[in-house]
């Protein structure tokens, strides 16, 4: 190998060697340990479907109901394990998570406004606990009594059952946890077989929030499906720019996105690790569906307090450690004397010739 290669080895060396100490690195802060669940859940639950099942090919009920009628739903549930289990037994409306998926375990959530008829008003567990016997079956009843008053397009929500552990566990920060194990089995209502399920009517922009979410600074969106159908394989682009600049400061992007009937869909934008400044600002957003396209603008500001708030508040912090800063200062002289050897030696080669 010729001294021309090695030269030009060594200074690429020394890029890398600079590189990784010149970057700003970032860390998580350290949050309160949580005892890790392994087991599994020693249960399995079964629908089993009505004559009214409109759709005898999949596992979960949708059922043509009549106004004024009355019935009762009933699920199976086998206990696999040793001993006895009490099992809790729910019905939650659907409700569309930041994910852009339908779940039916927020129970805390406020039916959204546009909801006519929720599932809860139609279904009510028979019994809120269910204890089955060692390795034996059981059955949970659910009692549909459907309004007098008829009812458009889709009613939409989860029978959830779980079992409850009776033995807590204790972490090092003194938390106790009570491991829940649970299964949820969609429940849809409609007075017209003919009603489709999946729609694109309409989404409307509620309204903007900045916020933090579980340590995350972000700026969530409300986009509400005021309609009784639910949507599936949306599109979903969605930015913060910064008046000022003019220049997207955030974005995100989301595919395949599902939003429940009558439901609000907390879209959010990540701000990431870079620090909020106060000042400003316009979400724009955009929803795709296969029919349709929305399109979202919103101006908001953010006041000094609410950026010193959310700075100080995001469990992700930017640090550099004291090793690194000497690491970073002998990398920079050992570069220095590297280039400096070079240079040297490219004059004692030309001095000779």
């Amino acid at each position: 190998m010729n001294s021309k290669k090695v030269s030009i080895i060594l200074l690429i060396s020394c890029f890398f060697l600079w590189l990784p100490f010149s970057s700003n690195h970032s860390y998580a802060a350290e949050s309160s340990e949580v005892a890790e669940v392994q087991n599994q859940a020693k249960f399995t639950v079964q629908a089993v479907l009505p004559e009214n099942q409109i759709n005898d090919r999949i596992s979960y009920y949708h059922l043509l109901v009549q106004p004024n009628e009355k019935q009762t739903l009933t699920v199976k549930i086998f206990n696999n394990a040793a001993e006895k289990q009490t099992y809790k037994v729910e019905v939650i409306p659907a409700a569309t998570n930041k994910n852009g998926l339908i779940t039916y375990d927020e129970r805390e959530k406020w039916p959204d406004e546009s909801m006519k008829v929720a599932i809860t008003d139609i279904a009510k567990p028979k019994a809120s606990e269910v204890t089955v016997e060692a390795n034996s079956e059981g059955k949970a009843e659910i009692e549909l009594a459907v309004p007098q008053e008829k009812f458009p397009g889709i009613v939409l929500g989860g029978i959830r059952i779980a079992q409850q552990s009776t033995e807590e566990e204790s972490t090092e920060s003194g938390m106790s946890l009570n491991n829940t194990y649970g299964y949820a089995i969609g429940l849809m209502l409609t007075e017209k077989a003919d009603n489709p399920v999946y729609g694109e009517t309409e989404l409307k922009l509620v309204k903007v929030s900045p916020t933090i979410d579980y340590g995350s600074k972000v700026l969530e969106a409300a986009i509400r499906n005021p309609n009784p159908e639910a949507m599936q394989e949306l599109t979903v682009h969605g930015e913060i720019i910064a008046k000022d600049k003019g220049t997207a400061v955030a974005e995100t992007n989301m595919e395949k996105v599902k939003i429940a009937p009558n439901s609000i869909f907390p879209l959010q934008v990540n701000w990431g690790m870079q620090e909020v400044a106060a000042g400003d600002y316009t979400f724009r957003g955009v929803i795709t569906g296969k029919t349709n396209e929305w399109t979202f603008e919103e101006d908001f500001t953010i006041t000094q307090e609410k950026a010193r708030e959310m700075n100080q508040e995001t469990s992700f912090k930017v640090f550099i450690p004291d090793w690194w800063m000497w690491l970073f200062y002998l990398s920079g002289a050992l570069s220095i004397m590297v280039f400096g050897f070079l240079i040297s030696r490219c004059l004692r080669r030309k001095e000779a010739k």
